[in-house]
Parts: C-alpha cells; structure tokens; sequence
C-alpha cells in the first residue's frame, strides 16, 4: 500500500500549448495503465495540429472553452465545459485537437495504454457531449462519471474516470477494485486524500489502497482516475505507446 504526492512539470506542448504534466517525465514516465496526464490550457491561435499516434486510447475532458476534434477517419467534431472525447489510436490514427473559440480552453488530456493483444486494433473514435455525462450527487458535493461503472465513455481498459466536486467540509469516498491503481489530480481548492493534503496542480498516485478518502477544506474540483495495469512493458516514445 503506497500513495506519492508528486508536483506537476510546467511545459509546452502542440502549438504554443501550456500543459501542467504529471505523466510522461524523464523521472517518471507512466504509471501502468496510464503513459499522459496533462492538465492544459490553450489561447487562441494554440493548440495541438495535426499529429499522429498509436498503442493507446485518450480521452479529454474539458472544463472550459471548446475543442475541435479532427482525424484522418473522418470525424469532425466539437466539445465544450463538461464533454469528452475518446480516441482508439490502435494502430495508427492522425488527428488534432484545437480551440474553436477566443476564450481559454482549458482541460485533462488522459492517455490510457491498450494491451499487448490490442495494439493492433483500429482507430475509433467517441464524441460525449456535456449533457450525456452522467452526474450524480452526493451529501457535500456531486461527481461526473467519464468512463468506467456508469461513465459515458468506453475504454478498452478497466478504469474509472470521475470529475469530482466537493463542497466545504464534503467528503466522498471511491473504492476501485483490488489491484487497480489510481492518481488524484487537484485542478482547485483544498483536499485530502488518504489523509495526505493534496495542494492545487499536485497529484496523488496510489497503489494498493483499497479505498480513496477525500476530504475537502474548501470548494474544490479534482480528477481521480483508476486502472487495472496491465503488467506488460511500455515503450513510449513521443506520440507512439508500442
């Protein structure tokens, strides 16, 4: 049983991009099942052109602005606050993802490797609007369910993904599954995690924790996602999960 507070690494990414980056870095380059977690925001005029990619799913999640989605499979489209979009890389897609308005977009990009057995398989793509991502409340707070058990978003992946909101004083608790491992993001606010505070931009990286206790000082928002690993050797280089 282990839980690391890890402080993310400014950087630029894409096309003028500013991203606060957990996952991948020199020192710590993934935390199996997930090889990217990257908090960004994007000006007008940033973002991320066309690029190609293989080996793994993404998915992005916004909390403000719009994105536009395009591919070489032909899909074209736009999420706002709330939505999310999920891409099969498999073996191979080229895509890029840049802002459709003036005003700050801002959100997590969230790359999740695909098995061994799955490397190969073809490129697909979802569209989750806003008001298609379940919400549910709770006493002292209310989350978005992405993906996993009663999530909007498939994965290939056993995994979970909510956007949870935590009043002043709220408290939630997620039990994954045994043998799953999970990170914490605090996009704002004030929380605890397994008893450990967790400062604004900071992740928390479990494993072995059969339970995640938050507890929030303050209004807060944070992202806490959760994976089987899948126990194989990651090689990722840049855009390529191999």
């Amino acid at each position: 049983m282990s839980i690391e507070i890890r402080h993310a690494t400014v950087m630029a990414e894409g096309a003028g991009a500013r991203v606060k980056r957990h996952l991948p870095l020199p020192t710590f380059m993934n935390f199996d099942p997930f090889v990217m977690f990257d908090h960004f925001e994007l000006g007008a005029g940033t973002g991320f052109p066309e690029h190609p990619h293989r080996g793994f799913e993404a998915i992005t999640y916004l909390f403000s602005g719009e994105i536009e989605h395009r591919d070489n499979l032909g899909n074209v489209s736009t999420v706002g606050p709330g939505g999310a979009q999920r891409f099969t890389a498999g073996s191979g897609i080229v895509h890029s993802e840049m802002p459709s308005v003036e005003e700050t977009t801002s959100g997590i990009q969230l790359w999740v490797n695909l098995p061994r057995r799955l490397k190969a398989s073809e490129p697909a793509y979802e569209e989750a609007p806003a008001e298609t991502v379940p919400e549910v409340a709770f006493d002292g707070g209310r989350e978005r369910r992405i993906a996993g058990e009663g999530g909007r978003v498939s994965l290939k992946t056993d995994a979970l993904y909510r956007h949870v909101m935590l009043d002043a004083g709220g408290r939630h608790a997620i039990e994954p599954p045994a043998g799953w491992r999970a990170i914490v993001y605090l996009k704002d606010g004030a929380v605890r995690v397994n008893g450990q505070t967790l400062a604004v931009a900071q992740a928390a990286f479990l494993e072995g924790e059969a339970r995640i206790e938050l507890e929030a000082s303050e209004g807060s928002e944070l992202m806490v996602v959760a994976g089987h690993p899948h126990g194989e050797p990651i090689r990722q280089r840049g855009p390529y999960v191999d």
